[in-house]
């Protein structure tokens, strides 16, 4: 799969392949954070709409910075309307990750239909948008490429989902899910940021357990800590959302100053 205006795709390259992505999410305005992660050597970045302060003009200079180092670039939205559905793809990313996905089934099913045109879908047209290189590329070929390729993933946050996630998945398209866990899923399931509780880790593993066997859809986990990739490696897992740039900013520099005031010397 390739970006809708023709750029490179690396994380949906690397998971059609059967080989596993990394990604992070950034609620950082400033797209350098883009360039540092993809230098890093990270497959995506999730611009987050739904914690961060960020708007649209934001996530274009996230998508111009992705496109620029050759790093895949997803949007997170906050409550998903299908016209924020419509300008995201304008501005060209490769997916928009849906909070809360399944609680509303007749919402939800309005928000997927916004992904396509007609008569696939319900999107809103505009020829002149950036992921049509401004009016300059075939708008025909663009919307065929764009009903074909724009990601829809589903975020599941909550407890009352997990109950009937078989259901769920079985009734809409979806091209990945991502477990909630330490964040709103915990907290759905009353063990607030207690992303390692058993009955977390249990929810997460039943809604990995149901993606993985939903043919071509694929699965991703959050970690805070690398360090527990493994069991999730041993489910199949196909990409991983390691962290947030402004947690790992304030490690480092947690980290920096420790080791400073740690010093005899100091």
């Amino acid at each position: 799969m390739t970006q809708t205006t023709g750029t490179p795709n690396p994380l949906w390259g690397k998971i059609q392949k059967g080989q596993r992505g990394i990604g992070t999410f950034v609620f950082s305005s400033d797209p350098c954070h883009t360039e540092i992660i993809c230098h890093a050597g990270f497959d995506l970045v999730v611009i987050d709409m739904e914690h961060a302060p960020l708007e649209i003009g934001d996530i274009a200079s996230h998508v111009r910075a992705a496109n620029a180092t050759g790093i895949s670039c997803w949007a997170r939205v906050g409550h998903a309307q299908p016209q924020q559905i419509g300008r995201l793809l304008d501005q060209g990313v490769h997916g928009i990750v849906l909070p809360h996905f399944g609680l509303d089934m007749t919402h939800t099913h309005h928000i997927l239909e916004a992904f396509r045109y007609a008569p696939d879908g319900t999107r809103g047209t505009c020829t002149g948008v950036r992921s049509v290189s401004y009016g300059l590329t075939s708008f025909e070929k663009y919307a065929n490429i764009s009903n074909e390729q724009a990601m829809a993933i589903g975020l599941i946050e909550d407890a009352s989902v997990v109950k009937k996630i078989d259901s769920v998945l079985a009734n809409c398209k979806l091209d990945a899910i991502v477990p909630g866990g330490p964040g709103d899923l915990a907290t759905s399931m009353g063990f607030h940021g207690q992303g390692n509780h058993p009955e977390v880790i249990a929810a997460v593993k039943k809604i990995v357990l149901a993606g993985k066997s939903v043919p071509g859809l694929k699965v991703g986990v959050y970690l805070i800590d690398p360090k527990s990739a493994g069991m999730w490696i041993d489910l199949g897992v196909d990409f991983f959302l390691c962290s947030i740039d402004y947690r790992v900013m304030a490690n480092a520099y947690q980290s920096i100053q420790k080791e400073m005031t740690g010093n005899p010397s100091f």
